[in-house]
């Protein structure tokens, strides 16, 4: 390829900002990358390859096996460039193609160690055929930024090359359908596991309906989360065969064994892991795989493993005087590693304090930003529902929002308090109580997790603990039991109940709850059976017919969802259409909330033009464009008319489309902050008689107490508040506060 001095210009600037980086001591893995990419935007286009390149992506795990198969490689001589900092963007991709580059770009070294963003496929696969494409899995992930797990399939599999091998976790019924223009699959698995569930875990499912029809998925079994093997009771779709496949694992000698089967009468070979945990196992698989897929032996491997071990850095125990101290790391706004975290502390033997740390630390640092809480309503702060736990101590800008989840999540308000200075959890944890400190902290407060840690340390060691601690070791002896060993169980104090009584006659209908639980707004559901208990709550799932076809519900909800599964709800919605027109007419309530109120339109236009016809109850077009991401925070007045006095609302705005419509006299509400339908207009949402189409999120019902005193009113024809009032209202108060500070935005 012929370059021009624009590109021998970028690769000077880039080697004179690495050698000004090192000497201010600092590692600067994108900075070179950002100034080449501003001299030579097709950097990345014009600078040679290493001739052998690797590439790991997926939404948990990628950091952690890049960095140990950079390991393995090394401790066998491979030499290589890896990017193990983290910086897996297309400047990070860029800095170390072009640290590794002579002036006029030939590369010094052959092979390539890469973790690579998954939404970075874009700016990177384009100019890059990796030998070898790896991915792990794919889960929920930011909302903001990753939408959800089918746009981000969509993205990657659409951008993988064609000539490069791609290794694939079969067990993952979503990324095992990645790149079907690739000829060269390898698939790795895990065989059925001994403490398997038999249906997916957690209270929100990545993966509750068969990706390519809609259908419903049936489980054999579950490793962790939606991992496992399943098949649509509809097209057949299941989990394709492995080519490497764990067998067994021994938890006793620490070592798991990988069937190749995609060799010759299928070899056995043994590899060593330290700590065991599924995600574990399938982190060091995936190092096995890659390795042996790139030619090393099964020998050498295991030898590496048994000198290597996972890094420790996301999980760091120390034990002072019989007392642990436990650091977990998650990654920051993605439900299912917060989840997994969870799990672990609750499992756990002993008795607990618990310190919670995801709130984004930067958001408390810049007034401008505010952090998407959507995520909290799919993490399972269920888990902590558990005896063991004998105190949860909650720090961060967003803790008023964790304390309203753990509320909804049935936890004992007396065992939780919120602290304003993370120093006070050292004076509040008391060691005669408890056998040990778990923090499930994110990436942003690891420093201060471990600086509240350290303290804890420092009081455990000097401390006089008194004979209650040897009872409660002696008690967890004695009973021997999981996770609740020596923990007596307690009663959660409902004194303080919200809920509606007397609506046993209320029925509300949730459509197609398997998909609406997008960015959080499966906790609209979650607080309306909090408030009305007594209600009967009917799911209609995909393939069901509804019961509003026949019957009347008092309430209709449907929830914010993927794109691919809009079409599949308005096909399914389409035969009943004159129906709901007909209730809707009728004034039955309903309220559809983020992109569940598109399918209420006249059509749905898609970036190439095609048309999507829609159900044509509101008079809308929806225009998807994507990749473009609308994202505003919105603070809006709505009037609920009959004499009632209008109130403001809040909530976020995270979407792919902008909707076309007159809604000047049937306006959901009027904005004061953030766009309406669309970027040039204030008004949001669609009101028409008792049913309420909005996009905004928050998710909106928990976040808005009149909003939801008003809606239980229409659903019951009484007035009764919703569940968990006081906690809503301290979110609600903040946020009309927060909303309104000049500039303000999400961070992404």
């Amino acid at each position: 390829m012929r370059v021009s001095l624009r590109f021998h210009l970028a690769i000077a600037a880039a080697k004179v900002t690495s050698f000004a980086l090192k000497l201010a001591g600092r590692t600067g893995e994108h900075l070179p990358g950002v100034v080449a990419h501003a001299i030579d935007p097709k950097i990345l286009d014009h600078i040679p390859k290493p001739a052998r390149v690797v590439f790991i992506s997926g939404t948990n795990g990628k950091t952690t096996t890049t960095n140990l198969l950079s390991d393995v490689l090394a401790d066998n001589g491979v030499a290589h460039i890896s990017n193990r900092s983290g910086a897996n963007i297309v400047n990070g991709i860029e800095t170390a193609f072009l640290k590794n580059a002579t002036l006029t770009g030939r590369q010094r070294i052959p092979v390539a160690i890469m973790e690579l963003d998954e939404v970075s496929y874009r700016t990177v696969m384009p100019y890059v055929e990796p030998e070898i494409s790896l991915v792990t899995n794919l889960y929920g992930d930011t909302f903001t930024r990753s939408a959800d797990p089918a746009y981000i399939f969509d993205i990657m599999s659409t951008l993988t090359p064609a000539g490069s091998k791609v290794v694939l976790n079969a067990d993952d019924l979503i990324s095992c359908r990645i790149a079907p223009q690739a000829a060269d699959k390898v698939y790795y698995s895990i065989a059925q596991l001994p403490d398997d569930t038999d249906g997916p875990q957690g209270i929100v499912c990545d993966l509750t309906a068969c990706p390519d029809c809609g259908g419903a998925l049936e489980y054999d079994w579950c490793h962790l989360r939606h991992l496992g093997r399943a098949h649509c009771t509809a097209c057949g779709l299941t989990n394709p065969e492995p080519d490497y496949l764990v067998t067994r694992i021994d938890r006793d000698a620490h070592t798991f064994t990988v069937s190749e089967r995609c060799r010759p009468d299928a070899p056995e070979y043994e590899y060593h892991f330290g700590a065991y945990s599924v995600a574990n196992i399938y982190n060091l698989l995936c190092v096995v795989v890659a390795a042996r897929e790139f030619g090393l032996t099964p020998q050498q491997i295991a030898r590496s493993l048994e000198r290597l071990s996972l890094p420790e850095q996301r999980f760091v125990e120390r034990e002072v005087a019989g007392k642990r101290i436990v650091t977990i790391a998650s990654k920051g706004e993605n439900a299912t590693a917060n989840s997994v975290a969870f799990d672990a502390i609750r499992k756990e033997l002993g008795a607990k304090d618990v310190v919670i740390m995801i709130s984004d630390n930067h958001m408390a640092e810049v007034p401008e930003d505010t952090e998407y809480i959507g995520w909290y309503w799919q993490a399972d702060f269920e888990y902590f529902k558990d005896p063991c736990i004998r105190h949860l101590f909650v720090y961060g800008c967003t803790a008023d929002d964790i304390l309203l989840r753990m509320r909804m999540a049935g936890i004992d308000p007396s065992i939780i308090s919120i602290v304003d200075n993370p120093m006070e959890i050292v004076e509040l944890v008391d060691f005669d109580e408890v056998d040990g400190v778990f923090f499930a902290h994110g990436t942003t407060t690891v420093e201060i997790a471990h600086g509240v840690a350290d303290k804890l340390v420092e009081k455990a060691q000097g401390a006089e603990l008194s004979a209650s601690a040897d009872r409660v070791a002696e008690d967890a002896a004695a009973e021997a039991v999981r996770g609740t060993a020596g923990c007596a169980a307690t009663e959660p104090n409902h004194a303080e109940s919200d809920a509606c009584e007397g609506a046993s006659d209320v029925v509300i209908e949730l459509l197609y709850p398997e998909y609406g639980n997008q960015g959080g707004d499966n906790g609209n559901a979650m607080i309306l059976r909090q408030s009305l208990p007594d209600a009967t709550f009917i799911e209609t799932r995909y393939g069901d017919e509804p019961y509003f076809a026949h019957g009347v519900p008092s309430l209709i909800v449907m929830s914010s969802m993927p794109e691919m599964q809009q079409e599949n709800v308005i096909k399914a919605l389409m035969p009943y259409r004159d129906r709901l027109a007909e209730l809707v007419e009728a004034g039955v309530p309903m309220f559809f909330s983020g992109t569940a109120g598109e399918v209420l339109g006249k059509e749905i236009v898609n970036p190439d033009g095609s048309v999507v016809e829609a159900l044509g109850i509101l008079d809308m077009v929806t225009r998807r464009c994507e990749p473009q991401r609308f994202r505003d925070v919105n603070l809006g007045v709505f009037d609920p008319g009959d004499g009632m006095k209008p109130f403001e609302v809040v909530g976020y705005k995270v979407q792919f489309t902008q909707m076309e419509g007159d809604n000047a006299g049937c306006c959901f509400c009027e904005n004061e902050i953030g766009f309406g339908l669309n970027e040039h207009t204030k008004l949001e949402g669609f009101r028409k008689n008792n049913l309420i189409a909005t996009w905004m999120l928050g998710p909106v019902l928990p976040l808005n107490p009149d909003l939801t005193a008003w809606l239980l009113k229409q659903a019951t024809g009484d007035s009764c508040r919703p569940a968990y009032e006081k906690e809503s209202r301290a979110c609600y108060e903040r946020r009309l506060t927060e909303f309104r500070i000049p500039g303000v935005g999400m961070h992404v």
